[in-house]
């Protein structure tokens, strides 16, 4: 069978001064966004819509970062999105969404963190981060713990749904970050992941799940773990232009 190939990027971090081209920088049909593209919501539609002149199609979930702008008003900021993605040709929002395409399913949500009582508290009197936005944060990671964990079971009765991959901005297993000093037992290592989306795991009967693409982490990942493939391919640390997408093929 013919293997469909996508581009995965994420975590690029743009402005309104960054000069950004995709010229040359195309190497599959596909393309995955895992999140963190920019604060500014005009930056990030405007990227976007550049790279559906690029692909046949683009499948795009949300970060943190691409909700910042909304000042912790995450409901109104999930419907902007909405509404803009759905108006720009070629781009699909993954969140809450299966995408059966070709011999691929996808299927994707930000993850966003569970935050421990002490670091809520230490967020909010350090005015890092209100008690509101982060309870709300926790309850959206729970939410999505549970709409990944719903999927695969889904999935699992599904003949047409193979070779799935997941797509999360959040990292999903926490020993990914854990060998660098600055998540290690921090309050940075629990916003940077959510352990509890892998619990989708355990109702893979049928080993349908093929690879989990995600964001967030400065470092590119790139394991594979009981026969599931772990990919990311970040650009906040990298120059613009000596960024890349990550082919993967499935």
């Amino acid at each position: 069978m013919k293997k469909t190939a996508f581009d995965i990027i994420s975590d690029l971090y743009l402005t309104t001064n960054s000069k950004v081209s995709w010229t040359n920088k195309t190497t599959s049909l596909y393309c995955i966004v895992a999140g963190n593209i920019s604060e500014d919501r005009n930056v990030l539609i405007e990227f976007l819509t550049l790279l559906s002149a690029h692909y046949k199609a683009v499948f795009y979930i949300d970060g943190d970062l691409d909700h910042s702008c909304y000042e912790g008003n995450i409901k109104a900021s999930y419907r902007n999105l909405h509404e803009q993605i759905d108006s720009i040709e070629n781009v699909v929002f993954l969140h809450d969404s299966i995408i059966i395409l070709d011999n691929v399913t996808l299927m994707g949500v930000n993850g966003w963190s569970t935050l421990s009582p002490n670091a809520i508290r230490y967020l909010d009197e350090s005015q890092i981060m209100s008690k509101y936005y982060a309870n709300n944060m926790c309850n959206m990671a729970v939410s999505d713990q549970n709409y990944l964990y719903n999927s695969v079971e889904k999935c699992q009765e599904l003949n047409e749904c193979v070779n799935v991959i997941i797509v999360t901005n959040t990292v999903p297993i926490y020993d990914f970050i854990s060998h660098n000093d600055k998540y290690l037992g921090s309050i940075d290592g629990e916003l940077m992941s959510n352990n509890g989306l892998i619990s989708c795991l355990s109702l893979d009967k049928y080993e349908k799940l093929h690879t989990w693409v995600f964001g967030k982490f400065e470092d590119p990942v790139n394991y594979t773990i009981n026969n599931l493939n772990y990919v990311s391919n970040p650009g906040k640390e990298v120059g613009w232009e000596t960024y890349f997408p990550k082919r993967i093929e499935i």
